[in-house]
């Protein structure tokens, strides 16, 4: 479920040149943008050593930043810097009664936008990139112990809307799916295997320049 929708967003990025004249020509410059919500792990097991468990995670904090640029026209382009966390609980208990899953990652996004529809402006994007950390801490069972890995490929697709407010100012709100390629953490001698695919609800704001 998760890969099918990332996939009908990077599909709607690549065909969105198609409908180009839908687009109002805007202002090229750069730009600073702050965003914070919620991200949610899809479940999957969990592995450490020979010791085996399924994950339940409630969603947490997702924050982070970019920097971009206004092509002044459909297409945007930025880079972002953005930590994720979420809460964990083991079936069966005795591996692990407590934990948390976070991430921090470095992305480089393209994002297209379809003009203006009132006071809205749709757009969707994709992005690529790397973890500067993974990182997943288990307490009090028998997997317990800090494991860590870094420099991930990463991917994501994005839905969002922006609405101006003021003279360069905008507030936009997003859904993203986000997915790690396969992390293997390392910790305690041990090694930990666990998905890492998220759907993210944020909101934030846009300074122009």
């Amino acid at each position: 479920m998760f890969l099918r929708g990332l996939s009908m967003a990077l599909v709607i990025t690549a065909l969105g040149s198609g409908i180009a004249q839908a687009q109002e020509a805007g202002e090229a410059g750069f730009y600073v943008r702050g965003y914070a919500g919620a991200s949610t792990l899809s479940d999957a097991n969990v592995t450490v050593g020979a010791l085996k468990a399924s994950g339940k995670y409630n969603g947490d904090l997702i924050t982070g930043g970019a920097v971009g640029y206004d092509y002044e026209g459909p297409w945007r382009a930025e880079v972002e810097y953005t930590y994720r966390s979420s809460t964990f609980k083991a079936v069966p208990a005795t591996f692990a009664n407590a934990g948390d899953y976070a991430s921090t990652a470095i992305m480089l996004n393209g994002l297209y936008s379809f003009g203006q529809f009132g006071v809205a402006k749709p757009y969707v994007g994709a992005g690529v990139g790397f973890t500067r950390e993974v990182d997943f801490d288990l307490k009090n069972g028998a997997a317990a112990g800090s494991f860590s890995a870094s420099g991930d490929f990463a991917f994501q697709g994005i839905l969002g809307v922006d609405v101006p407010f003021a003279d360069k100012w905008s507030g936009f709100g997003e859904v993203r799916l986000f997915t790690i390629n396969n992390p293997t953490l390392k910790g305690n001698g041990k090694t930990l295997k666990a998905d890492y695919q998220t759907v993210d609800l944020l909101v934030g704001i846009t300074r122009r320049f």
